[in-house]
């Protein structure tokens, strides 16, 4: 079968003739309509954070066409998704699929069925592959315990951003929201999409606007790394939230002071329950979002290697999310 393998730093091979799983009792078997690349697998490619070979995707979307023993609640020839449920990572519980077993750049995969999902029948299987990153921004929605009428900053306008500013757009109807973003491609998509206003990260134009609307009392970063939190930090109101939606590996020096004085709450959050999966299948099947203005490129398998190499292009970026087609 068609797979696209993970083999080390910068280096993604496609092959042709790759092992066809077989389903246990407990799983299924999907052929890949197509599977979105995530933030995390771009930095995977970059620096080589699983095990290697590795089929990479957790985004992907496609029809049941062989089902194990025990499996009842889908037939073949059904429309689904596998996303992965949060595990305890903690404990040592690591089953992720395309990080710690293979993934969906492959035209047939083995999905358990704990992390199988049905499509809503007014979800393309294209649309579908956004699921698993609403149901990210749902997670963290509800984990801030943001109310409606706020005044919201989200800093980092990619995939995942944008997805907060829609579903908070759409679910917590903010006094405003605005998107911080260096590029400009990606600014102007978030005022296309609703924000109130979207700006470079540069201190004056941000201090201009919170001087005229207020501060802010919820910050999502959804850039994740030292700049960016320190900003959040510093531009957050007293007694605001700052979510941490963006994923940093390693140490940062941190404002202690400035956290207990202005009596910040910080929120950490990774990944989404059964709950968020199944609060964003039904925020879709509600028509509440367009998915598909949110995918920029569909790229055919054979082409993977030069689609994750647009990530580390310089210059500007003009993409939200890339999909891989099978």
């Amino acid at each position: 079968m068609k797979a696209a393998v993970f083999v080390d730093i910068k280096k993604i091979t496609y092959k042709e003739d790759y092992p066809t799983p077989n389903p246990g009792p407990d799983d299924v078997i999907v052929k890949v309509h197509y599977c979105g690349i995530c933030g995390s697998d771009v930095t995977n490619f970059k620096i080589k954070m699983y095990q290697v070979p590795l089929i990479m995707g957790h985004e992907f979307a496609g029809e049941v066409v062989e089902i194990g023993s025990n499996i009842t609640n889908v037939e073949i020839g059904d429309k689904v998704c596998g996303i992965n449920v949060l595990l305890d990572i903690s404990q040592g519980q690591l089953d992720g699929m395309g990080i710690f077993k293979d993934g969906g750049f492959t035209e047939f995969i083995r999905v358990p069925k704990k992390y199988l999902f049905n499509i809503p029948k007014s979800v393309s299987i294209k649309e579908a592959i956004m699921i698993e990153s609403f149901a990210n921004a749902i997670r963290g929605t509800k984990l801030s315990k943001i109310t409606s009428n706020q005044n919201i900053i989200i800093i980092g306008g990619g995939n995942i951003g944008l997805c907060f500013l829609n579903y908070l757009i759409s679910e917590r109807d903010p006094n405003y929201i605005v998107v911080i973003e260096p590029q400009k491609f990606l600014r102007e998509k978030a005022k296309e999409m609703g924000a109130t206003e979207s700006l470079p990260p540069t201190i004056i134009k941000i201090n201009k606007f919170i001087k005229k609307f207020g501060k802010p009392s919820f910050i999502f970063d959804c850039a994740g790394n030292e700049q960016s939190l320190l900003m959040a930090i510093d531009l957050i109101k007293r007694g605001g939230t700052v979510l941490l939606e963006g994923v940093h590996k390693g140490r940062i020096s941190f404002p202690i002071f400035l956290i207990n004085s202005k009596e910040v709450c910080l929120k950490g959050v990774l990944g989404h329950d059964r709950d968020d999966i199944l609060a964003s299948l039904k925020f879709f099947a509600q028509n509440k979002i367009n998915a598909e203005k949110l995918i920029s490129y569909i790229i055919p398998i054979q082409d993977i290697q030069q689609a994750f190499e647009k990530f580390l292009e310089p210059g500007e970026r003009n993409f939200i999310k890339i999909a891989i087609k099978l």
